[in-house]
């Protein structure tokens, strides 16, 4: 039809309007435009299936096999020329999953007749295709096919409504504006106006499963960040502040791209053709800055250090760079560009990583490449389904063709893996962690115990010295007192006072006090040797001029076992005691010492005496109650027993 118009009708006009020839002309150019639109536009009375009849739709029908479309350097032509282009090429089916790249960024011009054979007026919309931007309906005159009238105003959203009068046939072109993305497709179809409702419910239901994903996805990211949070919360590190504002950014990326998907709003276009990018490009710079606190680059992995530094300047560089080109510039091939090569930047990086990785022998490394290694390779999976390099299923919208779904897939495998990697960093730490308490705890036990051992170092010098003092000092006064007393009484003979006799008596029974004290005090008497040696040696000493005879059984070796200053007191003082019990109430003749000492110290003080009445002890209760004390206070055990005399049992753990 533009070559008719073009072509035919210039050459009567070279004519003067005057002239027989013009006017014949004119009659019969005239008569043949008149059978040409009759058998194209208003005259092909349902015999040619190519035109539309919009009174027989009655939900949806798609129009592709008469729609024509070309395209053209965006807003370069004027909207008056729209009927000299050559709009002759069928719409290619891999345009209803995805508009070529090169396509993208410029106008689409659609050419299409439709027709209403109803014998009232009908209206129906028009929808060419998800997240074209806006469109502008042209409609040519029955009259004049050059001359065309603007149907509709520069729309926003995907909906454009045509109103056809009874039995009209129209030619329809239409300019289509598609936001800078990937994800636009072309599929025209005319809709019922009724059904426009189920026809968005029908749009969406392809992406369900993909949605649902989508939405799993995103669940699980936000658990992510509530537990990166807590972590952060209890150990302050602040690269879980990091990877929590990663995981934030991915998952408000899925939740949007499922949310809005094909939503004919203005956010939902700044969203797709814009800020998408701008949100996952910032995940990233935090996930990078995650990596180098996690594995502390800057001091264990240098190279490591410097790759993601570099990476994440070139991230903030490419941020500004699209931003500017975005709201500067139509060109989508340029924006798309720095889009490509940020992510093989970032592929690179991750290349880099895995490699570095695999060389060293460290387990935490080893967890998060394998976890990189995944995503990589989803990421390049949903790269190449992205700008149409592979497909892996023949069927239209499969869910295998799909971009979105692998580089989900090798997100939330990499989740795993880092989830892994960081039980694993959690139980090392944990080890190394009780590892430095219990040397810190043997640390302070050590210093403990050598701060003990030095109290006690200077416990026993102090006691060696005051024994040493009461030796030299006090022993000697009371044995000259005795001496002296001694001397007094040899000199006054038979008229000797009693209270000499008493101060010779005192002074003597103060020496043998002073010496058990001396005794008790000097650190070298404390084993288990020493006490028996000295019980015996003042056993035998005591009943050596009384009516008693003293019969000592004890092993003739004894294991050596130490025994503190405090515990040989309070057990030779009861055995003392006992012995002076012995001597003045049991009217014995004969009194037997038996020791035993392995794991236990056992004394056995038994005579052949009257006995003793348990029950009744008031003549030497204190003496009973004193003993008793002695040897709890010391955990030892004293037992009494009446069998022919008295038996007298001191018990003690060693």
């Amino acid at each position: 039809m533009r070559n008719f118009f073009t072509d035919i009708i210039p050459l009567y006009r070279c004519f003067p309007k005057k002239n027989i020839v013009y006017k014949i002309g004119l009659k019969i150019n005239c008569a043949c435009l008149l059978f040409f639109l009759a058998t194209t536009i208003n005259g092909q009375s349902g015999t040619d299936t190519s035109i539309l009849d919009i009174s027989k739709v009655s939900t949806v029908e798609t129009i592709s096999q008469s729609v024509f479309y070309t395209t053209y350097k965006k807003n370069s032509l004027p909207d008056s020329n729209i009927t000299r282009l050559d709009i002759s090429e069928k719409i290619p089916d891999a345009f209803r999953q995805k508009i070529p790249l090169p396509t993208v960024g410029k106008n689409i011009y659609l050419k299409f007749p439709l027709y209403n054979s109803a014998d009232s007026p009908v209206k129906v919309f028009f929808f060419p295709g998800i997240y074209c931007k806006k469109m502008t309906l042209f409609k040519t005159s029955a009259g004049d096919p050059q001359k065309i009238s603007q149907a509709t105003e520069n729309l926003p959203g995907s909906f454009a409504s045509i109103t056809l009068q009874p039995k009209e046939k129209a030619l329809f072109y239409l300019k289509l504006d598609f936001i800078l993305t990937t994800v636009n497709s072309l599929w025209p179809r005319v809709i019922k106006t009724d059904f426009i409702p189920y026809f968005r419910t029908n749009l969406l239901s392809n992406k369900t499963t993909v949605n649902l994903f989508n939405y799993l996805t995103a669940g699980i990211l936000l658990m992510m960040i509530f537990y990166s949070l807590a972590v952060y919360l209890q150990s302050y590190t602040v690269e879980f502040i990091y990877y929590s504002v990663y995981a934030f950014c991915m998952a408000v990326l899925l939740f949007l791209k499922s949310y809005l998907f094909g939503a004919p709003t203005s956010f939902n276009y700044f969203f797709e053709g814009y800020f998408d990018f701008i949100i996952q490009m910032t995940g990233y710079y935090f996930y990078l800055l995650f990596f180098r606190k996690f594995l502390n680059t800057k001091q264990d992995h240098p190279f490591l250090e410097k790759v993601f530094v570099i990476s994440s300047w070139c991230i903030v560089v490419s941020i500004l760079a699209f931003t500017v080109l975005y709201y500067m510039t139509a060109e989508f091939g340029v924006i798309n560009l720095i889009e490509n090569i940020t992510k093989q930047m970032l592929l690179l990086a991750s290349l880099i990583f895995i490699f570095y990785g695999l060389k060293k022998k460290d387990m935490l490394m080893n967890y998060l490449v394998t976890g990189q290694l995944s995503s990589l390779f989803f990421s390049v999976v949903s790269f190449l389904l992205l700008i149409n390099a592979i497909q892996l299923s023949k069927t239209a919208g499969s869910l295998l063709n799909d971009s979105l779904l692998y580089y989900q897939i090798g997100l939330v495998l990499e989740l795993i893996f880092f989830m892994a990697g960081l039980s694993y960093k959690n139980k090392r730490d944990l080890i190394e962690r009780i590892k430095e308490r219990e040397r810190l705890k043997l640390e302070n036990e050590r210093k403990e115990f050598e701060k003990q051992v030095a109290i006690l170092e200077a416990k026993q010098q102090e006691r060696n010295r005051i024994s040493a003092d009461m030796h030299d000092e006090l022993g000697s006064g009371v044995t000259a007192i005795r001496l002296m007393s001694e001397i007094v009484k040899a000199k006054m003979k038979e008229s000797t006072l009693p209270e000499i006799e008493k101060i010779s008596q005192s002074a003597n029974d103060l020496l043998n006090k002073m010496n058990t004290i001396i005794w008790t005090m000097v650190s070298s008497n404390d084993s288990v040797e020493s006490l028996v040696a000295y019980i015996r040696a003042y056993a035998v000493e005591f009943f050596e001029n009384t009516p008693i005879e003293c019969y000592f059984n004890m092993p003739s070796s004894i294991i050596s076992h130490d025994l503190s200053g405090e515990k040989r007191r309070n057990i030779f003082l009861s055995v003392k005691e006992a012995l002076n019990n012995v001597l003045k109430h049991s009217h014995a003749s004969r009194v037997t010492i038996g020791i035993i000492a392995d794991d236990k110290l056992i004394i056995e003080i038994t005579d052949n005496g009257v006995g003793i009445n348990v029950d009744n002890v008031r003549k030497f209760g204190n003496g009973l109650q004193n003993m008793k004390k002695r040897i709890n206070s010391i955990a030892g055990e004293l037992r009494i027993e009446n069998h022919e005399g008295t038996k007298m049992i001191f018990e003690l753990e060693l």
